[in-house]
C-alpha cells in the first residue's frame, strides 16, 4: 500500500536512530542483481514520477552515468550501496528524498532503545537540553532544562556530528533541517542501550561544567502502527490548561493514533479563551491529518494549499466538524516544525484563523511516498509540491511566522518558554504570560 506523507525530518531520526541498533542486525545478502535491480527501482521512479519534469535543473540521466558504475561496483558492503543511493538522491537537492532500513529494523531501534528523558535543542550553535520529563533517569539525575551539553560519553558533541556535518556539507539543506539532523543525532547518542550509563557533560546555568551519569531506561512507550511500508513511529502528547483559561495541546508527530487524542482534547477546551497548538519539533507524518486538525477548528470548508504533480493537483481540504472550536488559536513553530506540520500552519495562518509565534519552519514540505526496494530497504519520494493557499512554495523557504520569538537558554534555565510566554501575551484580556515567564 502507498499512503501519501509529507515526512521528511521525521524519518531521518528513525534512519539516526537506526545507528544505535545497526549493528546488532545480521546483515542481509544481497546478490549483485538485487542491487542492480534496487538501483533501476530508484532511478526510475524519480524520472518518472518526480512531480517537475525538469527535476529542478538536474540532469537526471548524466546522474545515472555518474553514479550507476558506483553503485554495482563489485566489494561494496550494504552500507556503501544505500549511501550510494542517498548520494544519487541528495543531487535533487530536495526533501522527502531517502533511503531508510527495513521496517523491522527501525521498529527494533526505536523500541529497543534505552530512554534518558531528555529532549535536545540547537540554540546558538550550541545543544541544549530544552524539556526533561517528569520522573526521567535524567530528572532523576537533576539534569535541568537550559543546560547545555558539552560532552556525551566522553566525546564532545561536535566530535559526534562531525561525519553528520561532512555529509549535510555535500547537499543544499535548509538550515533548519540541518538543526534537526544534529539534535536527532545527539539524542540517538544519548538514548542508547537499556540499562547503560550515559555520562553527560553539561554547563549549568552558571557555565560551569560538570558531569551527570544518568542510567537509561528500557523503552515502554506507545508506538504507532505501521501504515503501509511507513514505519511504525513513537506517540507522544500532551494536552492541559494554562492559567487564565488557555488551553495547550502538544503532540510529537501526525501519526493515526494522534487523531483521537486531539479531538478529545479540542472538545476539552471548548470554553477557553484560546487554544495554543505547539508545533515545535513536530516533523510532519500522515498528511492528510492536517486537515483532519483544522475541520475542528474552522465553521466553514476551507483549503490548506495545494499538492502540484505531474498528472495533475489536488487540494487540502478542511471540512467543518460538529461543534468547531471558534475562539483564538495560536501556533508555536520552530526549525523543527516541518513537513505535515507547516501545511497546518501555512494554511491557517494564511487565512486568518491562526496568529504564528516562534521562528521560521524547516522547508522541507513534499507529499511523498514509502517504497519497499528489493534489498528490503524503504525507499522515500516526494509525488508533487506543496503551495499555500497564497500560491506559496514552502519548500526550501518554510513558514514565517507572524510574530518571530527566539527560545532562551536563559528562558530554559529559569523553567519558563520564551515563545510560549510571546503567545500568552496575545490572548485576549489575558494576564497571564508572566506564569511561564
Amino acid at each position: 500500500m502507498r499512503f501519501i506523507l509529507a515526512l521528511a525530518i521525521s524519518a531521518l531520526a528513525a534512519f539516526n536512530a537506526f545507528g544505535q541498533a545497526a549493528a546488532m542486525m545480521p546483515p542481509v545478502p544481497e546478490t549483485a542483481a538485487i542491487r542492480a535491480q534496487a538501483f533501476e527501482r530508484v532511478w526510475t521512479t524519480v524520472n518518472e514520477k518526480h512531480y517537475d519534469p525538469t527535476f529542478g535543473g538536474v540532469d537526471w540521466n548524466k546522474v545515472r552515468t555518474a553514479y550507476e558504475p558506483q553503485a554495482l561496483a563489485s566489494g561494496l558492503s550494504d552500507k556503501e550501496f544505500h549511501d550510494v543511493l542517498r548520494r544519487m538522491l541528495g543531487e535533487l537537492k530536495l526533501s522527502h528524498f531517502g533511503i531508510y532500513p527495513p521496517t523491522a529494523e527501525v521498529v527494533a531501534a526505536q523500541t529497543g532503545r534505552g530512554v534518558t528523558g531528555i529532549d535536545v535543542l540547537m540554540l546558538d550553535g550550541v545543544p541544549v537540553i530544552n524539556r526533561v520529563d517528569a520522573g526521567s533517569p535524567a530528572a532523576k539525575a537533576g539534569i535541568r532544562a537550559g543546560e547545555a551539553i558539552t560532552t556525551i560519553d566522553g566525546r564532545t558533541w561536535k566530535q559526534i556530528v562531525a561525519p553528520l556535518e561532512l555529509s549535510l556539507a555535500a547537499r543544499k539543506v535548509t538550515a533548519g533541517i540541518r538543526l534537526v539532523q544534529l539534535e536527532r543525532t545527539l539524542e540517538s547518542i544519548i538514548n542508547s542501550k537499556p540499562g547503560s550509563t550515559l555520562s553527560l557533560g553539561v554547563l549549568d546555568g552558571a557555565n560551569r561544567p560538570k558531569t551527570i551519569r544518568i542510567t537509561r531506561a528500557p523503552f515502554t512507550g506507545e508506538m504507532s502502527p505501521a501504515l503501509g511500508n511507513f514505519p511504525p513511529q513513537e506517540v507522544v502528547f500532551d494536552s492541559h490548561p494554562l492559567p487564565g483559561n488557555v488551553g495547550y495541546i502538544r503532540f510529537n508527530m501526525w501519526v493515526v493514533p494522534q487523531m483521537a487524542k486531539l479531538r478529545k482534547a479540542v472538545a476539552e477546551f471548548a470554553s477557553a479563551r484560546a487554544i495554543i497548538i505547539d508545533l515545535r519539533g513536530n516533523p510532519g507524518g500522515v498528511g492528510g491529518m492536517a486537515p483532519g486538525l483544522a475541520g475542528l477548528l474552522f465553521s466553514d470548508k476551507v483549503s490548506l494549499g495545494s499538492m502540484r504533480a505531474r498528472g495533475g493537483s489536488m487540494e487540502f481540504i478542511a471540512f467543518p466538524q460538529p461543534d468547531p472550536y471558534t475562539g483564538k488559536v495560536i501556533v508555536l513553530t520552530d526549525h523543527g516544525t516541518g513537513s505535515t506540520s507547516e501545511v497546518f500552519a501555512a494554511g491557517m495562518q494564511e487565512t486568518g484563523r491562526a496568529t504564528l509565534v516562534g521562528e521560521t519552519t524547516a522547508g522541507a514540505v513534499l507529499p511523498s511516498v514509502f517504497e519497499k526496494l528489493p534489498t528490503g530497504y524503504l525507499f522515500q519520494y516526494a509525488i508533487s509540491d506543496y503551495r499555500s493557499p497564497k500560491n506559496i512554495l514552502i519548500e526550501g523557504r518554510g513558514v514565517i511566522p507572524d510574530v518571530s520569538v527566539k527560545q532562551t537558554r536563559a528562558a530554559l534555565l529559569a523553567g519558563g518558554d520564551a515563545q510560549l510566554a510571546a503567545a500568552l501575551r496575545l490572548v485576549p484580556r489575558s494576564k497571564v504570560a508572566a506564569a511561564v515567564r
